[in-house]
């Protein structure tokens, strides 16, 4: 499922993905050091909810510019 969810949002603009091992059943989304996914081998959601909060969440960044 991570990779689904790696591959997915690895299409998005301007979004860099990093993957890494986590825990026995875990699956965790951060976006600038906050959690915004959290989940263990008891709630697991369907990726396209979990590909759908982070958008969200993205969405909501402001962009950063460069001079």
């Amino acid at each position: 499922m991570a990779a689904r969810v790696a591959a997915q949002l690895s299409k998005e603009n301007d979004c860099q993905v990093k993957t890494s091992s986590g825990g026995f059943g875990e699956l965790s989304v951060s976006i600038d050091g906050e959690k915004v996914v959290d989940t263990n081998r008891l709630w697991y959601p369907l990726p396209k909810n979990v590909v759908a909060k982070t958008r969200a969440q993205l969405s909501q960044k402001t962009p950063i510019t460069q001079k």
